[in-house]
């Protein structure tokens, strides 16, 4: 399976707004938009497990996944017009419950992640002007307890478990280029 995610130039440790999708952040002046997943390999969430697994943030799982249970997913953006590049797999891939939620935002706190996220000088670099208002948007998606959510509508910062991940050294590119849409998992 594959999935299509924000792009990233710095490994997906903190938000670049390199996409043209997902929440947008503006102040008026300027306009951004916040990939959750942006922080999907930062040295927290990297190393973070919950009972035994590591959670992400995966666009295509805003939606009802059920008990889906995905062996390979494959994690691609697109970079340029007609260029898509696959830089990541996830393997034993599920959804996260909102049960879980809870316990999951405690542990996630115990490892200082929103700190983390706060303090993030490359977030705020990125940002800049929009660093603010990105920051509150965040934090109103950490304290949710919705992961099946409409659209840019705010859901919890992570709504995947993994049980390994292979991020690739070297993109490959491939030729995946008609796969748009970032709620959608394609075979």
């Amino acid at each position: 399976m594959r999935a299509k995610t924000y792009k990233s130039t710095n490994g997906f440790t903190a938000p670049q707004s390199l996409s043209g999708f997902g929440i947008k952040v503006s102040n008026g002046k300027q306009i951004k938009h916040l990939g959750l997943e942006e922080f999907n390999f930062c040295p927290i969430l990297k190393d973070f497990t919950f009972q035994d697994k590591h959670v992400a943030f995966i666009p295509c799982f805003s939606i009802n996944r059920g008990n889906l249970y995905i062996d390979q997913l494959d994690l691609f953006y697109r970079d340029a017009p007609g260029i898509t590049l696959h830089y990541a797999t996830l393997y034993g891939v599920t959804q996260i419950q909102m049960t879980d939620i809870p316990s999951i935002r405690k542990n996630l706190i115990q490892a200082r992640l929103p700190e983390f996220v706060h303090n993030s000088i490359e977030f705020q670099n990125n940002y800049g002007a929009l660093f603010n208002p990105a920051i509150k948007i965040w934090d109103k998606c950490f304290n949710t307890d919705i992961i099946i959510a409409k659209g840019t509508d705010q859901r919890f910062v992570v709504n995947t478990f993994y049980e390994k991940a292979v991020l690739h050294n070297q993109k490959k590119r491939v030729n995946w280029a008609n796969l748009t849409r970032a709620r959608s998992l394609y075979p």
